[in-house]
């Protein structure tokens, strides 16, 4: 039961997150501003669903260079910005996890104008290659990832230790599901920055898709140590420890995801499916009874009423 549950949720949407209940909602907010850390107004920030859900919201930054947006279904998605003549600076878009919460998901970016990136491709030695990596992630944005792949290989020719546009690089071939070539330039961005958190993490979930959970272990357990506020990290090193059978360690991972975002139902559920795994049978009623609190309307709430039965 306990491997059949984790895995129809985790695999078919890896994070196992855009199933909660409808009407509970999360909210995101940050800021963009350029180098010198001046705010820029009027940034149109797009977030858009990454599981199968067609979902997309909008937002633009004030005078300050702040959005929020309310009113977000709970799942995965990408944030990303952008304004007429400006360019982001390393990142184009940020992946994150939206959860119902007290405190709204936070992401902040750096733009420049379009001139100014122009300039800095004329310095000296990393102009070929950045000019490149911000050609790569411009594509890969657009989702033309063969063009996006030969930009980030392009750059690589001239500066192949750059971890970022190995990891970039290893997003593209991720999205052309080319898990191999993904994972190659993982493993060269961690080793060229072991500090890497985000690599570790993309290291971990694709290990993970495959359902090769010893192998997704070290990554993700690396990851959650990197990224300490990071949702997916702790959840799915939890996943992965409790379809290892590893319940005491798969416990201590849920309880950090709980932590990070306490009102994630599946969380909860997770977290008590560990517990029942070490016969904890009052630590893991009460987490069942906090998932049905907040998914009332839960497909599954006739099974967990039962079960809390026979915890009685």
């Amino acid at each position: 039961m306990k491997y059949v549950r984790c895995i129809s949720y985790l695999i078919c949407l890896m994070l196992a997150a855009a199933w909660a209940h409808a009407d509970v909602t999360g909210s995101v907010r940050g800021s963009v501003k350029d180098a010198d850390g001046k705010p820029i107004e009027k940034v149109t920030i797009t977030i858009t669903a990454t599981g199968d859900r067609p979902t997309k919201y909008t937002a633009t930054t004030n005078a300050k260079g702040e959005f929020v947006h309310i009113g977000i279904q709970s799942g995965d998605y990408r944030i990303t910005p952008s304004k007429e003549g400006y360019a982001p600076v390393q990142y184009g878009y940020v992946d994150l996890h939206i959860a119902p919460s007290d405190k709204p998901a936070e992401v902040n970016f750096k733009m420049q104008t379009v001139q100014k990136a122009a300039e800095a491709t004329q310095k000296p030695a990393e102009s070929p290659a950045h000019a490149e990596a911000q050609k790569g992630i411009a594509l890969l944005n657009q989702g033309k990832f063969d063009e996006a792949i030969a930009a980030f290989q392009k750059a690589l020719e001239t500066d192949p230790a750059d971890a970022t546009i190995h990891f970039n690089l290893g997003v593209a071939f991720e999205r052309k599901n080319q898990m191999a070539d993904a994972r190659q330039h993982f493993e060269e961005a961690i080793k060229i920055n072991p500090s890497f958190g985000e690599a570790h993490l993309a290291l971990g979930n694709g290990y993970l898709r495959e359902q090769n959970f010893d192998a997704a272990i070290p990554s993700l357990t690396k990851a959650s140590e990197l990224l300490p506020t990071n949702y997916s990290a702790a959840y799915n090193l939890g996943a992965c420890l409790s379809n290892s059978g590893k319940y005491a360690d798969a416990e201590a991972a849920f309880r950090k995801a709980v932590q990070i975002t306490p009102n994630e139902p599946i969380a909860h559920y997770q977290l008590a499916m560990s517990l029942l795994g070490q016969s904890k049978n009052q630590e893991a009623k009460t987490e069942f009874q906090k998932y049905l609190e907040l998914k009332p309307d839960a497909a599954d709430r006739a099974d967990v009423e039962e079960l809390l039965k026979s915890l009685q």
